[in-house]
């Protein structure tokens, strides 16, 4: 039997062993049905009608993990690098709610950023073995080429080269909508990149290498500004580290030409010329000008609530001003119903500015945990996950900086990579926090 003063390792290997503790009957079998209900979980994140699995699914978690934790009596949250940020944002986040202008709301909200934080700890703990965390990685990628070429399909559908799914604006896949589908293709097609660099045989590199080509397409057919700019330094970030630039740099010029085909289109008006239905979204000066007032708006609001904010929440922006009569300035579009369209001015109104800086530290923190494990592991498998992980982890930043989309599943999303990148960090700094 475990003493005391032993760690948590030592104490989780001697309560499987113990006689009648009930770990040895239901332990094994409990962590494979975690693992189950986590894997299906998260492969159902991406997809808009598979909601109901994201929902009923974490209910289900909740009871298995609670069954875990009584069956070894110890608890999974282990260890990383970017606990104490971490700790401070949601810690002055929960601090805010109290003085929310709709409290209830931002509980809600809050309970949601809770339930993201209680599934990353998840994932690092139950796909801590590599066997486990390939197999997740695939999936993940297998899914991301399937909104990829339904995206591409769509886009075809539009333009008139394909027979019509459904009546379509803009391409958004299964997904939740045009933006939720950029910025989650910000997410993944790093990480396809990095296993294209880094994957020795032929195969493998020809599925990542179709993943990586299927998910630029994709994006590029989104006609997304934003998208198109986090892409490139995610490219630029790539660069810096591997040596294989060439490459790098051709995917860098092959977008800077898209980028300028896709301005093209819209100076000519190509689309109308080919009676293409099709909305596109911002490559107009309208639509950077209208978050410029956006901007100024909040920024002005951020000073006369700059401790703890409005409310935490998304929808506060819409809720405490737009029934509030304010008369604002609109030379483009309304204001007061669109959102702050910036994560940090949305977390710096909704929370106050101590939520944003504990925010950009933990972002910084994870970037700096990722080059760490990318220069120190010996494992190639690590290498490419960590700089797939890291450069999404700042296209997201630049992506965030003109849509606030770290919500929902995409927030989940988010939130499975950076468990899966400080998965990746050595054995002694990721063992099980000691059991109470």
């Amino acid at each position: 039997m475990a003493t005391a003063g032993e760690d948590g390792r030592v104490r989780y290997e001697s309560i499987r062993t113990l006689p009648g503790a009930g770990a040895p009957a239901i332990g094994p079998a409990l962590e494979h049905a975690i693992r189950g209900v986590l894997f299906i979980y998260i492969i159902a994140l991406p997809f808009r009608r598979l909601l109901f699995v994201e929902r009923n699914g974490f209910i289900l978690l909740l009871v298995l993990l609670g069954f875990w934790c009584a069956a070894y009596r110890m608890h999974f949250f282990r260890r990383t690098p970017i606990d104490l940020p971490l700790l401070a944002f949601v810690g002055w986040v929960g601090l805010s709610i109290p003085f929310a202008t709709f409290p209830a709301y931002s509980l809600q909200e809050f309970g949601k950023l809770l339930q993201e934080i209680l599934l990353f700890y998840a994932v690092l703990h139950f796909f801590n073995a590599e066997q486990y965390k390939r197999r997740l990685l695939w999936a993940l990628i297998g899914v991301s080429m399937l909104i990829s070429a339904y995206g591409i399909e769509e886009f075809l559908a539009i333009a008139g080269l394909l027979p019509p799914i459904k009546p379509l604006a803009m391409i958004e896949s299964f997904t939740g909508g045009e933006v939720w589908l950029t910025t989650y293709l910000v997410m993944t097609i790093p990480i396809c990149l990095a296993f294209m660099l880094f994957e020795q045989h032929l195969v493998e590199r020809r599925v990542y290498a179709g993943a990586t080509a299927l998910g630029v397409l994709c994006l590029l057919l989104t006609f997304s500004r934003a998208g198109l700019l986090a892409l490139l330094a995610e490219v630029g970030v790539m660069i810096s580290f591997v040596r294989r630039k060439l490459i790098l740099v051709a995917i860098t010029v092959f977008c800077l030409a898209m980028l300028g085909l896709q301005v093209l289109v819209i100076r000519y008006n190509v689309q109308a010329e080919l009676g293409m239905p099709m909305g596109v979204r911002g490559l107009g000066e309208r639509s950077l000008l209208h978050r410029f007032e956006i901007w100024q708006f909040t920024t002005k609001k951020i000073l006369l609530h700059p401790l703890v904010g409005i409310g935490y929440g998304k929808d506060n922006f819409r809720l405490v001003y737009e029934t509030s009569g304010e008369q604002t300035p609109a030379h483009y579009l309304p204001v007061l119903p669109a959102g702050t369209h910036n994560i940090f001015l949305d977390l710096a109104l909704g929370a106050g500015i101590p939520a944003v800086i504990a925010f950009i530290w933990l972002l910084w923190r994870i970037v700096l945990s990722a080059r760490q494990i990318y220069c120190k592991s010996e494992s190639v498998f690590a290498k490419a996950v960590a700089l797939g992980v890291g450069a999404g982890v700042i296209g997201m930043a630049l992506r965030l900086s003109f849509d606030q989309m770290l919500i929902g599943t995409l927030a989940i999303q988010f939130w499975i990579w950076i468990a899966l990148c400080l998965s990746m960090q050595s054995p002694r700094n990721s063992e099980p926090a000691q059991g109470h």
